[in-house]
């Protein structure tokens, strides 16, 4: 007859194998739920045997999975403390194995929103037609993911039992500090902020402010740089940018166009009736300028006044100019052939006197 083993070693002995067939049977739960998943997100996306989302989908499942083994291999543990007497009594592999378990989910979900957030701030800013800012975005990048690493530690030591109010009270004190000393680029980079998101321009609109006007040639963290119609470059503060009235002449849907005519008081009426024909046949022989309206609008002194109106569906200057210039045209040589006259520039008004008398 065989020798009898030790109750306490057949009670180990069991207390293994059921923890190892927990953490095996568990995983290959795991394995089969991740597959499943990739399965079915391959079937949803347009295109065969690719993952909808770019990266995200994989980052997703991998840290899933990631942090399935890890819970199943936390599950065998459990099991094998509860049926290990040792283990039971002694706290001290329990805290160990319970720590490190604690360390890799944590590095594992800090890992996973770095990645996803970073991706998904790159892919925002291309839908939205800002390539250009994806090298800032990179820039920035180490300092976000020191971000989201400082609280996840915090987190694993505040779960460990470790003491944080002094660790709160200098964060605190060195917030102070840090916020005074970049109190300007702070600023700066909020302004920044404010252009990209809200967008009151963009490269290559044609804004004007205070005496300045011309295209946006570049947009930076700190200024932007404006190239005005004289050629020169103009560099300025985004704060202090904003806090300027900006007119977006790039950003017209369609521009409106409103101009007077002065023609002579001697003309006669059934001219003065015919014009605003006249010049509504002008207008509309220049596309793509619609017409509006053109109406004799009052008697000035020595003339008529006409005020006709069309608009012009393009946001770009030089578009406008040239269609101006034509239909400023087109109306001098009708107005010659009909023999329509225009008024003289109004006088100018006499100087005031000065006040008191000579001598």
């Amino acid at each position: 007859m065989g020798p009898i083993l030790n109750p306490s070693l057949q009670a180990a002995g069991f207390a293994l194998l059921m923890a190892l067939a927990r953490v095996l049977l568990g995983s290959a739960a795991v394995w089969l739920l991740v597959r499943a998943l990739r399965r079915w997100l391959r079937r949803a996306a347009p295109r065969p045997d690719t993952l909808p989302d770019g990266l995200i989908a994989p980052l997703l499942l991998n840290s899933l999975a990631s942090l399935g083994y890890l819970a199943m291999v936390v599950w065998g543990w459990r099991s094998l403390v509860r049926g290990w007497d040792v283990l039971r009594f002694d706290p001290g592999p329990d805290r160990l194995v319970e720590g490190a378990a604690l360390l890799v989910a944590v590095v594992v979900v800090v890992r996973l929103i770095n990645r996803s957030l970073l991706l998904l701030l790159e892919r925002s800013l291309q839908r939205l037609g800002r390539e250009e800012q994806t090298s800032t975005l990179r820039a920035l990048a180490p300092m976000i993911r020191a971000l989201f690493w400082g609280l996840g530690s915090l987190v694993f030591l505040q779960k460990q039992g470790v003491p944080l109010g002094a660790i709160y009270a200098s964060l605190a004190g060195a917030g102070i500090g840090l916020g005074l000393a970049l109190r300007g680029p702070l600023s700066h980079f909020l302004s920044y902020l404010t252009i990209v998101i809200d967008k009151p321009f963009q490269i290559g609109d044609l804004i004007g402010f205070a005496d300045v006007l011309g295209p946006v040639e570049r947009v930076g963290i700190r200024s932007s740089s404006i190239r005005s119609l004289g050629g020169e470059r103009i560099v300025i503060g985004n704060e202090e940018l904003l806090q300027k009235t900006i007119r977006n002449f790039g950003d017209l849907p369609r521009r409106r166009v409103a101009h007077s005519l002065r023609l002579s008081d001697q003309l006669p009426a059934e001219q003065a009736a015919a014009i605003p024909g006249l010049v509504e046949g002008v207008v509309r022989a220049h596309p793509p300028a619609t017409f509006d309206r053109c109406h004799f609008t009052r008697f000035a002194d020595g003339a008529l006044e006409f005020q006709f109106v069309f608009f012009v569906p393009d946001s770009s200057v030089v578009v406008y100019l040239d269609l101006q210039q034509a239909i400023n045209l087109g109306i001098l040589q009708a107005f010659q052939v009909e023999g329509i006259a225009f008024a003289a520039p109004p006088k100018d008004p006499p100087a005031p006197a000065l006040s008191g008398s000579p001598g």
